[in-house]
């Protein structure tokens, strides 16, 4: 089990769209680092390139460690050679794609730190000596390779390449479309969230599991669904319309441990967001950049969904209109947002709601408190009473995962590139009522009900 604190946040803050669980996910996801510094752009050991420039670099190093190394290079057994070159590859893939993207300096993030934790499924095998190998490459006169070091916690060292090599690169227009992943990424994690009121620290702790059948068929899900975004035409252009780079389509799905699970628990029904795409950090006002199939896209959202599905669990209708409007005291289109935050907050926690949801500032009446707040939910949704406070908020999420898989199973067998954003989809603009009616019948196939969706946005 690999143990990385991550974030600090306000207790209160918590429970809130349950995003104790969806913004720490994402941190948590590396590459075996030993500590938890971090780079905007971190080395991916799974990264590789097929330009020609960069494979001819690869095998012109590999080749000058085989007949001009050190007599102790050259008596390493055959399967650290392997690993050696492996890692040396990666890391020229990782600089190219650096390069690619068009980051300045074209730098990526590496820990240098022998790591504590034992070699997981989320890890590259035979990526350990990566430090060693880095400094081997850096060592070269005239290297491509340059090394920053660090000697600041919670700060990494990075790997640059020089600006020759950087221009080379850039005259032959390279590309993501020279960039893939070698097999064998994980894409089924499961963790588990701790939480210190008194330090108010998050932590997230990746858990080494035994597959089972359901992992294996998780997994064979989240494999045809990078398969199928890895073969579509999916884009972002930049100011003038032209092709502008982004991140692999690689989605991860995460599964979530009660904070009192008791150790050794290894369960898969909690949670289950997809992360992973770039299109789920791009800014919401630069989203209109996307392109599917040459498109502009509509993003489809079920309606309150986890309230609905709240109801569903307790074997009630929900009623019909606006979940989050129309609470005592709190009418209408301005409080929506501050609303959906408490409703969330309420499915997510164990304890009674005393204080507003952090984030709400301006999105609620001045001078609401959490108990009035609590007291006009209650008010508004007296059935699920019983619901609320009950920490169901993870059962919910998986649930909706579900939905979320499935839809994007049966649309890339009617291939149809979907981009999901957690509880909704972003589609090519003349798939949008298509793809509505498959997202409805797939939580009729999950919920045994058809979930009413909207047409969020027009990008």
């Amino acid at each position: 089990m690999l143990l990385r604190p991550d974030w600090r946040k306000d207790a209160a803050d918590v429970e809130t769209i349950g995003a104790v669980v969806s913004q720490a996910i994402d941190t948590a996801e590396g590459s075996g680092d030993s500590h938890n510094a971090r780079h905007e752009h971190m080395f991916n050991p799974w990264l590789t390139c097929s330009h020609l420039m960069v494979k001819v670099l690869g095998d012109n190093i590999i080749g000058h460690w085989t007949y001009v190394g050190t007599p102790r290079l050259r008596r390493m057994r055959e399967k650290d050679k392997q690993n050696r070159d492996a890692i040396a590859r990666a890391v020229f893939a990782n600089l190219a794609y650096a390069v690619a993207l068009g980051i300045e300096p074209p730098e990526v993030g590496v820990s240098l730190r022998a790591a504590k934790q034992k070699i997981t499924r989320y890890d590259r095998r035979g990526f350990g000596n990566l430090p060693g190998v880095i400094d081997l490459l850096a060592s070269y006169g005239g290297s491509i390779l340059l090394l920053r070091r660090s000697d600041r916690k919670g700060i990494s060292s990075a790997i640059s390449t020089n600006e020759d090599w950087a221009a080379d690169l850039r005259k032959t227009k390279i590309g993501v479309h020279h960039f893939g992943q070698e097999p064998g990424r994980e894409t089924i994690y499961l963790g588990r969230v701790e939480r210190d009121f008194a330090g108010r620290e998050e932590s997230r702790e990746l858990i080494d599991y035994a597959d089972t059948d359901e992992t294996h068929r998780y997994r064979a899900e989240m494999e045809a669904i990078n398969a199928f975004l890895a073969s579509s035409d999916i884009s972002l252009q930049d100011h003038e319309g032209k092709p502008s780079p982004t991140g692999l389509p690689f989605l991860r799905r995460h599964f979530n441990l009660q904070p009192d699970d008791p150790e050794g628990t290894e369960r898969f029904d909690l949670g289950g967001r997809l992360f992973g795409g770039w299109w789920q950090t791009l800014p919401k006002d630069q989203r209109h950049r996307i392109r599917i199939k040459g498109e502009p896209v509509a993003d489809l959202d079920f309606n309150a969904m986890f309230v609905r599905l709240a109801y569903l669990r307790g074997g009630l209708t929900p009623p019909a209109g606006d979940l989050y409007a129309g609470l005592p005291g709190l009418p209408g289109e301005p409080w929506r947002a501050g609303v959906k935050k408490a409703v969330l907050a309420m499915l997510f926690r164990r304890t009674p709601l005393t204080r507003v949801p952090r984030g709400t500032s301006g999105e609620l009446p001045p001078g609401t408190s959490g108990p009035q707040l609590r007291a006009a939910i209650l008010a508004a949704h007296p059935a699920l009473a019983p619901v609320f406070e009950t920490g169901i908020g993870l059962s919910l999420m998986f649930t909706e995962s579900q939905v979320i898989v499935k839809a994007l199973l049966d649309l890339a067998d009617q291939k149809v590139p979907a981009l999901p954003m957690h509880d909704g989809l972003m589609v090519a603009r003349s798939k949008a009522d298509k793809v509505a009616r498959i997202m409805s019948y797939a939580a009729e196939a999950v919920t045994g009900h058809r979930l009413p969706i909207s047409l969020k946005s027009l990008y």
